[in-house]
């Protein structure tokens, strides 16, 4: 085998392997999430403000839930193979409709850490905290039973 054809092939089985880690996460993260911890831009988000808000991750989308009112406002694409993983979230709703956030996540079976920079301009975030002056935030959720 020439050296191209090799090169082919190891392609094949990386893209093989990337779109099996993308399946897998992204089933994993089907169903409800309760929002029980969040910051932004460094500041902790007050305990009333996330009491009864849910994420639901449904297909490709994700929508919020907050008094009984289910919500799309974003859809999403998983990036597995990065470390950490990586998450491009795109607005589905609002005055920035179609805005795409990146960020990361880290999903360690009931529990999810989704950690997101909202200025276009910045990098991604490289590790889970929200720090003063940024515009990182950082959303904790546990699976929700419902």
């Amino acid at each position: 085998m020439n050296p191209s054809t090799i090169l082919a092939l190891a392609l094949v089985v990386s893209a093989g392997d990337i779109t099996e880690m993308i399946r897998k996460d992204r089933a994993a993260l089907q169903g409800a999430w309760k929002v029980v911890a969040a910051e932004n831009k460094g500041e902790k988000v007050p305990a009333e403000d996330i009491k009864d808000l849910y994420l639901i991750f449904k297909g490709d989308a994700i929508y919020s839930r907050q008094d009984n009112k289910n919500t799309e406002i974003f859809s999403y694409l998983l990036d597995p193979s990065k470390k950490p993983k990586e998450i491009d979230l795109t607005l589905k709703v609002g005055p920035q409709k179609g805005r795409t956030e990146r960020g990361i996540y880290l999903l360690d079976g009931d529990s999810l850490k989704i950690c997101i920079q909202s200025n276009k301009d910045a990098a991604r975030p490289r590790d889970f905290s929200s720090p003063a002056g940024s515009q990182i935030s950082l959303t904790v959720l546990q699976r929700s039973k419902e």
